[in-house]
């Protein structure tokens, strides 16, 4: 009896349905694109290349981070990751909103992921590991940039709005010279 008591506590606490939707779904996609390009870059041999090593550490850092999201997803705590509320006013750029550290990582992974991508494309030298890699690395950044993508659609619907760049005056209209 108790033993089942916890076993609905714990299956109260995961929520499978969270990767079962589209965001998810992209996870499990980055997930498993990482680590295959990881690991058939490091399976290439050419250790002692650096652009190899560059694919091979942002695809661990990459597999290692999406394992921690989809632990939150599965955890429902996504809604608990830290979000910094933006406001900035300055004479040329006004930005305001919310940035989640999802949005953050997604952002700046998406664009690791290519540079990842043009590494191995670059470096392959025939090696049909490493053009796997390659082709692995440029799914990843697509996979990544769709998250991107769709994380800033959904700050973006919440009421204060996700982060917004508005133009203000350039700089010599703010401050004109002395001359």
């Amino acid at each position: 009896e108790r033993e089942r008591e916890r076993e609905r506590e714990r299956n109260a606490r995961m929520d499978v349905g969270a990767m079962a939707t589209t965001r998810g779904g992209l996870l499990a996609a980055e997930w498993l694109t990482s680590l295959i390009m990881f690991s058939t870059m490091s399976s290439a041999g050419h250790h002692g290349d650096t652009a190899r090593q560059y694919v091979v550490a942002i695809g661990v850092i990459m597999w290692l981070l999406t394992s921690a999201l989809a632990a939150s997803y599965l955890l429902t705590l996504q809604h608990d990751l830290p979000t910094i509320h933006l406001d900035h006013q300055g004479p040329v750029l006004q930005i305001t909103g919310k940035l989640s550290i999802e949005l953050v990582y997604y952002a700046l992974f998406s664009f690791l992921s290519l540079v990842a991508f043009f590494c191995a494309a670059a470096h392959a030298h025939g090696s049909g590991a490493a053009a796997a890699s390659a082709f692995f690395g440029v799914v990843l950044a697509a996979a990544t940039g769709a998250s991107c993508v769709l994380t800033y659609r959904d700050l973006a619907d919440d009421l204060s709005g996700g982060p917004q760049l508005n133009p203000g005056q350039p700089a010599s209209v703010s401050q004109p010279s002395q001359f």
